[in-house]
């Protein structure tokens, strides 16, 4: 049997396979772009709710509006109610902060020469935000483009190797229509390479390295991020952790990290309907199963270490 607080949360009216957040960060959406899951990610913001909601930048994608100029009138519409969305939950539901990343950097000539956080339509928008947990813990938030070497120094290689990410899930697609067609599941070419690659394997790791010294530096206890498209939580037993909360160009990810109501962040897959639960800062319940709120209302079978509690 399911902890009481389960079933409070199953109780509440919102329906669906809601869920309730403390905290949220969500990055690299890439609206403007081909490659961004608009549908997933409405949905996403549609069927959960948060009291603190994290756009941790490369939220909207300036360098393909520059280069496609209007979007293809059948995603425009898709694109729009994302934005909408966004801009509904901070009108009524959520504290929305937006941090700015490389490929919507055009947004920091809003903030200034001293680079202030400024409010736009209930949006705080700033280059890098401090996140206090329930739990007391100190997390630095920032896109992370700033502890990338190419990004910072050589921009138009970083531009050109956007092409090459581009040209990667151009093939992708065409290899899981194929998939598709023999009854095969999703598979992700840009994981893969990733994931195999050495030099790839290197870059991100020289990343995370970049930033934990600088969170260390200036006594966070850990760093929250993007930019590499690599979700990840990374503890360390002493020092900083690492958390970088994905992206949402590739149905094979599809991330975001979440703060529960005790202070611990998981990080978790959305595939359109729930949430699926694949590390946690809590490591009793890394790989625990987090049920939707229609599996609560049926006959619970699984049981879990830790409930999650609303906050």
């Amino acid at each position: 049997m399911f902890p009481k607080s389960w079933m409070t949360l199953a109780q509440r009216p919102t329906g669906g396979a809601t869920m309730r957040y403390r905290a949220c960060w969500i990055s690299d959406l890439h609206l403007g772009s081909k490659k961004a899951e608009a549908k997933l990610i409405y949905s996403f913001l549609k069927k959960n709710e948060f009291d603190v909601l994290y756009l941790n930048g490369d939220i909207i994608d300036i360098w393909r509006w520059k280069q496609a100029g209007l979007l293809k009138a059948k995603n425009t519409q898709e694109h729009i109610n994302v934005v909408q969305r966004l801009l509904k939950l901070a009108k009524k539901q959520a504290q929305v902060h937006y941090t700015i990343g490389n490929h919507d950097e055009f947004l920091m000539h809003f903030l200034g020469e001293q680079h202030s956080e400024r409010e736009f339509g209930n949006i705080n928008l700033s280059e890098r935000v401090t996140h206090v947990t329930a739990s007391g813990q100190r997390y630095l938030v920032l896109h992370g483009h700033q502890f990338d070497l190419v990004t910072r120094t050589a921009p138009w290689i970083a531009k050109l190797g956007d092409r090459g990410y581009e040209f990667t899930f151009w093939i992708n697609r065409i290899v899981n229509r194929i998939r598709r067609r023999l009854g095969l599941r999703y598979w992700s070419l840009a994981k893969f390479i990733k994931s195999r690659v050495k030099k790839a394997t290197m870059i991100i790791g020289r990343f995370e390295e970049s930033a934990l010294h600088y969170a260390r530096e200036h006594g966070y206890d850990g760093i929250i991020c993007g930019h590499i498209h690599n979700p990840e939580i990374r503890l360390h037993d002493e020092g900083p952790a690492y958390l970088n909360s994905g992206c949402w160009t590739d149905r094979g990810n599809c991330n975001a990290l979440v703060e529960r109501a005790d202070g611990s962040i998981d990080l978790i897959q959305w595939d359109g309907e729930r949430e699926i639960l694949l590390k946690s800062t809590d490591p009793e319940r890394d790989g625990v199963y987090f049920p939707t709120l229609e599996e609560l209302n049926e006959k619970p079978t699984k049981s879990v270490n830790e409930p999650l509690q609303t906050v």
